[in-house]
């Protein structure tokens, strides 16, 4: 009897786990976007690096428009994720890079935000914008436009 009830025990424990580990395991996906003017339709991981980090040019090629990268108030699994995949720096390198910009180059810092919603918001109406949200806060927003997805 007692190995039945484990039996049954045992096959409700797995029961569950492959019921609800789907959708608690799913991956998350972020994704960078510009604004919906920018003539940018994709981009790869270096390109992202390379304009958000203003590296080679202050501003966009296409449009003229200054590129302004966005960026979290404080650390989350996004900014974490941003740096390490994508900057391939810490939050203590990305700091320090943007303070030595400013002293040797008079250049603005990257805005930061509180939230995705802020920064999607910022982007939509600055045509110049680059940033990096949760991907399910952009869907079926005509006023930015995702040049690259990164699973989480």
């Amino acid at each position: 009897m007692k190995n039945i009830q484990y039996f049954i025990c045992f096959g409700f424990v797995l029961f569950l786990t492959g019921v609800l580990a789907p959708t608690s395991l799913k991956a998350q996906e972020m994704v960078i976007i510009v604004n919906a003017n920018n003539p940018v339709d994709q981009m790869e991981a270096g390109n992202v690096r390379l304009y958000w980090l203003r590296r080679i040019k202050k501003r966009w090629p296409q449009n003229n428009k200054y590129i302004r990268p966005t960026d979290f108030q404080s650390s989350n699994v996004y900014q974490d994720a941003f740096y390490e995949k994508i900057l391939k720096m810490n939050a203590e390198k990305v700091e320090k890079y943007f303070m030595s910009r400013q002293y040797q180059n008079a250049e603005k810092p990257q805005d930061k935000f509180g939230s995705s919603e802020e920064i999607i918001e910022f982007i939509e109406s600055t045509e110049g914008a680059i940033g990096f949200v949760d991907a399910k806060k952009v869907a079926n927003n005509s006023k930015v436009k995702v040049v690259y997805k990164l699973t989480l």
